[in-house]
């Protein structure tokens, strides 16, 4: 005759079930720590191509108007007004924009230049408020444009600092500047 221990036969313990829900608990967390940070280096790397896209957009711009750009070397910076991050300051040795625009009259290389920064500083501001930029340009060989944007990050300094809460980490400084031969 067979004889089996019954106590043995009944199933799981109590003990057994709350240490498999620690470990899992555990596991969820992790889950949960590495989709924050999955989300904030994508906020961070749409920043990184926006940034780069408008100075690429810039430097379009500068080629499609040679006779302003290669003949004149001026420097100038883009900064966000204090009263509103999405509006553009630009320092006065810019191009001058005509107050109408270049859309319906005839605009000179230096007006066109001038609205080609104020639609762009436009742009820049209303996709990465409180980016500043500075744009410096030579006329002598080799002709060209350097483009340094800059901006905050707070989200990758919540990030590398441990911080839970972005808004009140510090902001990480990035920047991003492109070389543009004309």
């Amino acid at each position: 005759m067979i004889h089996l221990d019954r106590h043995r036969a009944r199933g799981f313990s109590l003990l057994e079930v709350l240490v498999a829900l620690v470990v899992l608990s555990i596991g969820l967390i992790g889950i949960a720590a590495m989709q924050a940070s999955a989300l904030s280096s994508t906020h961070g790397s749409q920043l990184e191509s926006l940034v780069a896209i408008q100075a690429r957009s810039l430097a379009d711009a500068m080629s499609a108007n040679p006779d302003y750009w290669a003949n004149n070397s001026p420097t100038f910076t883009i900064t966000p007004s204090s009263s509103s991050p999405t509006t553009p300051v630009i320092s006065s040795n810019a191009p001058s924009a005509p107050s109408g625009g270049c859309l319906n009259t005839t605009c000179t290389a230096t007006t066109l230049a001038g609205y080609d920064v104020q639609q762009w500083a436009n742009q820049l501001l209303g996709q990465v408020p409180g980016a500043s930029a500075t744009i410096t340009c030579k006329s002598s060989a080799p002709v060209g444009c350097s483009i340094n944007i800059t901006w905050s990050e707070k989200s990758a300094a919540a990030l590398n600092s441990g911080t839970k809460n972005a808004t009140t980490a510090t902001s990480i400084p990035m920047s991003y500047t492109l070389v543009n031969q004309i």
